[in-house]
């Protein structure tokens, strides 16, 4: 046992290693067609600096061009060498420094009755109010122009471990039904993926079961339910044959609407929760995994009930890492700046994951934040210093509110520029 754990942390340690290596960037940059000359802000060096920037809770990029020692740049030039690297670098990054952390990590992991788990879930973020932003993600109906921020929609894909396996950037009302098939092409077959009722659809059982890939979604509010019917299989489990609808969606093609087949064969299950603290008493659950021996409802509801770390993962991501709202003025820009942010998140769960095997904690128990402190401070060596572990709390009930009061100034109703010159009239 102690040599599988070692050689798991050994593991982990060569991954994160190589994960932002001058070799891996070079490659990246290489494969777009990216050509650069020899300068002081060549493209190791920006990436390097941008990483730290988001590491630094996406500090000022005044503060940013003095974090990497021996470098010395202006702000402006960094915001130029940033701007000269294509989205596609970015991307590329994240996709191959994902794919090494993930294959390390799932090594180090036990897997759920044999597969790979993954959770999916949506989340926004509000970004600079610029003209080019506003044309490309928008921003809420409810405010006036001017008066508000664009936003953009952000469905994410995590593993069980917490990595951030892939995320999707659209407008801000971007059906997630509509695109979460998207991200069915980056599992394998025989994986799991596991999301909340939005993503029960008929499509996407269709889609996930062509792609080879077994899904627990929750059953939407709105679908009839009635254990009567349907093959039992035991108490509240149960075999159904659910027929495909009548009427194509709007957001499908009807090519690809008529490729779907007539009917999918699904197991339903329905258990409570009687813990303190969830809101819902009653879960029923929609899934491909047909086989009640193998995956009993125990075991399906477990796995669920680990889906609610997402919401961690979300809030890691927007409140400890400050991607809540971001810095870049242009839609690319905004793209550049939410890779980098995939890429120091996946770096510090890595971390977790390494520092949770060694200090035989779960690895969502290392606090992130100490991680983020220790990456600022250079010291995730190869020796790795003793992490704060949260404590475990199950069943823990707070309020839903905020005890800081917020300040007593009134919400823009016009933009400013105009609120500006009523004000003058006012002095004269």
């Amino acid at each position: 046992m102690t040599r599988s754990i070692t050689a798991a942390v050994e593991e982990l340690k060569s991954s994160i290693r190589q994960s932002l290596s001058p070799e891996l960037i070079t490659r990246a940059c290489v494969e777009a067609g990216h050509r650069w000359r020899d300068r002081k802000l060549d493209p190791v060096t920006t990436i390097w600096m941008f990483t730290l920037q988001i590491i630094h809770h996406n500090t000022a990029c005044q503060h940013a061009v003095r974090l990497l020692s021996g470098v010395i740049a202006t702000d402006g030039a960094y915001c130029q060498a940033r701007a000269r690297i294509p989205l596609e670098v970015f991307e590329s990054l994240f996709r191959r420094m994902t794919e090494r952390l993930l294959r390390s990590t799932d090594v180090a992991l036990d897997r759920w009755h044999g597969h790979r788990v993954f959770f999916i879930d949506g989340s926004s973020c509000s970004m600079p109010d610029t003209p080019e932003l506003q044309a490309t993600f928008g921003q809420p109906t409810g405010q006036l122009g001017g008066c508000g921020f664009p936003m953009a929609s952000l469905l994410g894909l995590f593993h069980r471990s917490g990595l951030l396996v892939k995320m999707l950037v659209n407008p801000l009302y971007t059906s997630e039904t509509r695109i979460a098939s998207q991200l069915f092409s980056s599992l394998l077959p025989d994986d799991v993926i596991v999301g909340d009722r939005a993503y029960s659809s008929y499509m996407n059982l269709a889609k996930a079961l062509r792609h080879g890939v077994h899904a627990v979604f929750r059953e939407h509010a709105r679908r009839p339910v009635d254990f009567r019917r349907g093959r039992r299989l035991g108490y509240n489990d149960r075999i159904i044959v659910r027929e495909k609808p009548v009427r194509c969606p709007r957001w499908m093609t009807v090519s690809e609407f008529e490729q779907l087949p007539d009917q999918l064969t699904l197991r339903q299950l329905r258990y409570k929760i009687i813990a303190n603290g969830y809101r819902s008493r009653t879960v029923v659950l929609v899934t491909t995994l047909l086989d009640a021996d193998t995956y009993p409802l125990t075991d399906i509801a477990g796995l669920y009930g680990e889906r609610w770390e997402v919401e961690t993962c979300y809030r890691h991501l927007k409140q400890t890492m400050c991607m809540d709202m971001l810095s870049c003025k242009t839609a690319d820009g905004v793209r550049k700046e939410l890779s980098i942010y995939g890429v120091a998140y996946n770096l510090a769960r890595s971390i977790m994951v390494q520092a949770g095997i060694s200090q035989g904690v779960p690895p969502e128990r290392i606090s992130l934040i100490d991680v983020l402190r220790c990456l600022m401070l250079g010291l995730c060596g190869d020796h790795l210093p003793q992490f704060v572990v949260n404590p475990y709390r199950p069943g823990r009930i707070q309020p839903r509110a905020v005890k800081k009061r917020p300040k007593q100034y009134a919400r823009l109703t016009h933009p400013r520029s105009q609120m500006a010159k009523v004000m003058e009239t006012w002095i004269l």
